[in-house]
């Protein structure tokens, strides 16, 4: 049974942000419910759970220092039923909302706890069906993120890592609002800041028809210092297209050497290596902890170049066995050094990165 009214929730940080310390973020919680009509709907409560506890599945740990408040309706009042249970009545019984009719539900000086996850807020009703009988019905909760306190971006990923040739991907991520943000594909770049919601960014691209590395970044000032934060990804194109100059074939030509698989594995560690040819690194990096996201960082310093750095990360915030997979295509010129560092909760994460030369030649493995 769906509820009479329709309800949407926003965060005051978004996504709201883990306490560092004891004392905690103040974060705020807006609920809207709306009549979204035809008829005229007698609600005689609306109840709203925060979960409490101090895990990741949970908002906070003290909830007494909510309060809670009701905008953009008279006659409506809300208070503080005990634990994380707040409810929202009519001041006088039978009360209605008109269609299009809403109210606002805020509670605020949340005070989150220490731990990054995803918690499920709980939204139920009491409102009457069209001959007018009470009934108790409930949203099945809404998640709301809880991100660490010092990260900008993070969980930048692709919907699916191998498309057909002319599909596109949708890329998601999760972000602090108020930073400019980039999206690098192909030679294209592109302002995101509008696919951005409640610190939650979708954008899906255009048709795809060859291998394409993505990378977001994040640019602002902290302190009048300028801080950048970025985050790749890539999608393979099965059947892709080919552009070329000037080719001439007389019998089997092949494009790749001998793929070797480096790095990798359960654990986080460092490996370090040199390329006598070109080529690429493709690569993966995923883990079921909803509380600590495993990182996949690859750094290439090509001959008289700066340094360069590939970064993709994993978090699975629903936790359990439903990995999510992160990916990373890294294009490595010959005579580069190549350092690869994963980084993630022992025996939760899993890596995967393989070497494929345009040549001969392995990555060759420099001792630290």
């Amino acid at each position: 049974m769906t509820t009479a009214l329709a309800y949407t929730v926003h965060t005051t940080p978004a996504p709201l942000r883990v306490a560092t310390d004891a004392d905690g973020h103040r974060a705020g919680l807006r609920i809207t419910a709306v009549n979204p009509g035809p008829e005229s709907v007698t609600c005689a409560a609306i109840s709203v759970t925060v979960p409490v506890g101090a895990g990741p599945d949970a908002l906070t740990a003290t909830p007494e220092t909510i309060t809670a408040r009701v905008e953009g309706a008279t006659g409506w009042q809300a208070g503080h039923a005990g634990g994380g249970v707040f409810h929202v009545r009519p001041t006088a019984p039978g009360t209605e909302l008109k269609p299009g009719e809403r109210l606002v539900v805020t509670l605020a000086d949340i005070v989150v706890n220490q731990a990054a996850g995803t918690a499920t807020l709980g939204i139920g009703e009491t409102a009457a069906d069209a001959v007018g009988t009470l009934h108790e019905r409930a949203t099945g909760g809404r998640r709301l993120v809880k991100a660490s306190a010092q990260a900008m971006l993070e969980d930048f990923r692709p919907d699916r890592t191998i498309v057909p040739n002319g599909e596109t991907v949708k890329l998601t991520w999760k972000c602090v609002e108020g930073p400019d943000y980039e999206l690098f594909h192909g030679d294209q770049r592109e302002v995101v800041n509008g696919y951005i919601t409640d610190g939650n960014g979708e954008w899906t691209s255009p048709p795809l028809t060859t291998a394409t590395a993505f990378m977001l970044l994040g640019t602002t000032e902290q302190s009048g210092v300028p801080v950048t934060s970025g985050l790749t990804t890539a999608v393979t194109v099965d059947v892709p297209d080919l552009e070329v100059g000037s080719l001439d074939a007389n019998g089997v030509v092949r494009l790749f050497g001998r793929a070797q698989e480096i790095a990798g594995g359960t654990e986080s560690g460092t490996w370090q290596y040199t390329a006598h040819t070109d080529g690429v690194i493709t690569g993966y990096i995923k883990t079921n902890r909803s509380d600590a996201p495993a990182t996949l960082n690859v750094f290439v310093t090509p001959p008289d170049v700066r340094q360069q750095k590939f970064a993709t990360q994993s978090w699975d915030a629903r936790g359990g066995t439903e990995n999510q997979e992160a990916s990373l295509l890294v294009p490595v010129p010959q005579g580069s050094t190549v350092r690869v560092v994963q980084s993630g909760p022992s025996g939760y994460l899993t890596a995967a990165l393989t070497w494929f030369p345009f040549g001969t030649g392995p990555l060759q493995v420099v001792a630290p």
